[in-house]
């Protein structure tokens, strides 16, 4: 019995124990060390370990092996079984795999502790951030300031759906953060108090005159003629230049224009000045209601006008009066801009001095690449009126060296055979601006030309609308530094759709087809272009490819982002034999030509993406869309046949006609016109300190007393 004790005194002398019996936070293990219990490190397992989250910036760890040489391989994995690591780590970037041990490629964002924005704190296990992020793990960039106080902290995913819809869900989607400032406000962080805006009065000391938002809206129950007559009320929510929302007490169908008046101007804090509110009442025969409004005193960029017919919950509250009629319950609401949309730059701020022009009927009438029918004739000498013209054009491509003439300009046009032409991929834009003198709120629209070279004519590929477009009318022409360019896709079809109407590839003279056109055996080569289609009184566009930078392929030339500006031409094109247009060629049947609404406004892309194929997209191509700014006022929906067009699908799906033209604004030319304070004095804490000289509250009145 005394040997046994001595022997196991003699075993329990040589056993020792792990360091701080591991704390309480773990088991003591073989060669007495600690494994600790999760969350929890060090020899004695007494640290803690830190929340982990995704990387703002991946960092290499550096020689954590002691090897003293150059850093492993971005495939060696050092520190196994880590409490950090806890599947190992490599001392370059960490290399990212799959469960099965495939590498992973363009990986980035490692899962790291405190997100490597900021210090574990060992003791508590708490992540110290570094300045500008926050969160458990530091997961977040914080808003700078809290935003002081004149807005709320938002994760960039949810600024995006705020933003007409816009969808980002990259790996920092809740992770970067941003200011949505309140009506008024602005900066990073919200603390700037935003001043009045008003129109530069030197900006229309003379001929210019302002564009501001001008929107038309018609309310009616059954079809498009509005058979059912229509009862019961709704509203008009109106948005300020800060994008604020507010909405007009109820309107009754019925209302005439001093009701649509009084109630926008007796909306709160005088966000629409009294008696500035233009209106006019179209009935048109029909029974709906259909006004004509211009903000005159709310200059600048407002976002569109919206009409509210659900004041009373899911129930509309405008309604047929025959209450059995089918869709009674279903108003219809159409608005769009029938004319002027507001606007801060002026993209199109000089002048062709001395020259005006009236729009009327081309005499070219071979069949062209675009058979407007309309052209700009200048007053007086045609002679010197086209010398004037064609030097305030100057350069339409930003390419110099192919200018011609003495007047060092571009044509906008190519010719395709002998007598014929055909607008190019970068015609002109011109502003025409009908001369008012009693009207600095006439505006203008915009318009793309080119130079006919055979007839000697400047040929319209949109126009005024037919209410502008007669004999008597005259413009003031103004233009631009800027370029316009077709949107169109640089490559070849395989399979080809011939003037013929036959499939095969065929580049016998004069039959060739619209996927043949870009064969580099041609001559005279035209590059198939990007069309689109879209309903009237809609904001979405149905392009034939896709067209958006971030997806698009590289034959799409120029692609489109949001917040590109854009040209939207309904008009009529060839759409077969391009190089030898005349009898037999096939013609779109865009009606441009008989608008009674206008086609000159420029529009700006708020969402562009690709949808998943719906039912309707093997017969008409709905995939790619873009997303504009304001309603178009006329309807693009003339749909192109496989013999003329060839489909972005190899089916029989249709395409549209209408022709896309990217507009990317120079940085000289323009004239900021609408500004705070009018250009004419600084804002102080949302108060404008005006400049001798001028006065009222945004500084927009010149006065010899304020001296």
């Amino acid at each position: 019995m005394l040997r046994q004790v001595l022997l196991a005194l003699a075993v329990a002398g040589v056993a020792a124990e792990c360091p701080n019996a591991c704390s309480g936070h773990g088991d003591c293990a073989n060669y007495d060390m600690c494994k600790c219990y999760r969350n929890w490190q060090g020899a004695d397992c007494s640290q803690r370990t830190c929340p982990f989250g995704l990387a703002h910036v991946d960092t290499p760890k550096g020689d954590l092996d002691s090897s003293a040489d150059s850093l492993s391989g971005p495939t060696t994995v050092v520190i196994e079984h880590s409490t950090v690591y806890p599947l190992g780590t490599q001392e370059q970037f960490p290399n990212m795999s799959t469960t099965a041990g495939v590498v992973l490629e363009d990986t980035a964002h490692y899962y790291m502790e405190c997100s490597n924005k900021g210090i574990c704190d060992r003791k508590t296990g708490e992540c110290d951030c570094f300045e500008g992020y926050e969160g458990s793990s530091c997961q977040r960039a914080s808003c700078p300031n809290d935003c002081s106080g004149h807005g709320t902290c938002e994760h960039i995913k949810t600024l995006a759906a705020m933003d007409f819809g816009n969808i980002y869900d990259l790996w920092d989607a809740e992770m970067t953060m941003g200011c949505l400032c309140d009506a008024g406000f602005s900066g990073p962080d919200c603390s700037a108090k935003d001043c009045k805006y008003g129109i530069d009065p030197l900006y229309i000391d003379d001929e210019a005159t302002a564009r501001v938002e001008a929107v038309d809206y018609r309310i009616f129950m059954g079809d498009v003629r509005g058979d059912e007559t229509t009862k019961g009320t709704y509203a008009l929510k109106f948005y300020d230049v800060f994008g604020e929302d507010y909405e007009t007490e109820p309107l009754k169908i019925g209302d005439n224009c001093n009701d649509v008046r009084n109630a926008l101007e007796g909306l709160p804090n005088t966000v629409i000045p009294k008696d500035s509110v233009r209106c006019f009442e179209r009935a048109d025969g029909r029974v709906y209601d259909h006004f004509s409004l211009t903000f005159r005193g709310n200059p600048g960029y407002l976002k569109q006008l919206f009409v509210d017919t659900y004041l009373d919950g899911d129930r509309s509250t405008v309604y047929a009066q025959d209450l059995s009629a089918t869709g009674a319950y279903d108003p219809t609401v159409q608005i769009f801009n029938r004319g002027l949309t507001g606007e801060f730059t002026d993209y199109f701020a000089t002048q062709c001095r001395h020259a005006y022009i009236n729009v009327k009927t081309a005499t070219y009438t071979a069949v062209s690449e675009l058979n407007s029918g309309y052209k700009m004739e200048p007053l007086g000498s045609s002679n010197m009126g086209f010398k004037l013209l064609k030097q305030c054009l100057g350069d339409s491509d930003g390419v110099v060296e192919d200018n011609v003439e003495v007047y060092d300009w571009d044509y906008g046009s190519l010719p395709v055979a002998s007598g014929t032409s055909m607008m190019s991929s970068y015609p002109h834009a011109v502003k025409l601006v009908q001369v008012d003198p009693f009207d600095d709120y006439a505006g203008g629209m915009y318009y793309l030309t080119w130079w006919e070279p055979n007839n000697q004519e400047f040929i319209l590929a949109n126009f005024p609308a037919n209410n502008t477009r007669n004999e008597d009318n005259t413009f003031a022409v103004y233009t631009t530094d800027g370029v316009v360019e077709r949107v169109i896709a640089d490559i070849a079809f395989e399979k080809d759709f011939n003037a013929d109407g036959s499939d095969t590839d065929d580049l016998s003279a004069g039959n060739y087809g619209i996927g043949e056109i870009n064969n580099p055996t041609t001559t005279n080569r035209q590059d198939a272009r990007v069309t689109a289609w879209f309903n009237a009184y809609s904001n979405t566009l149905y392009t034939s490819y896709d067209t958006a930078c971030e997806t698009a392929n590289s034959y799409i030339e120029p692609c489109l982002d949001k917040g590109d500006m854009l040209f939207v031409i309904d008009s009529r094109y060839v759409t077969n034999n391009e190089f030898n247009p005349g009898a037999g060629s096939i013609v779109t049947t865009g009606q441009a030509d008989v608008h009674t609404e206008e086609s000159g406004n420029l529009y700006t892309i708020q969402k562009i993406y690709k949808q998943d194929p719906t039912e309707t997209t093997f017969f008409v191509e709905d995939r790619f869309r873009i997303v504009l700014d304001k309603n178009l006022p006329f309807p693009g929906n003339t749909l192109a046949s496989v013999t003329d067009l060839k489909a972005s699908m190899d089916n029989e799906t249709s395409i549209g006609v209408v022709n896309l033209f990217k507009f990317s604004p120079a940085t000289t030319g323009n004239y900021d016109f609408v500004s705070q304070c009018s250009n004419r004095g600084t804002c102080d804490e949302g108060l404008c300190e005006c400049f001798k000289g001028y006065t009222n509250d945004n500084c927009d009145t010149q006065s010899s007393l304020a001296v």
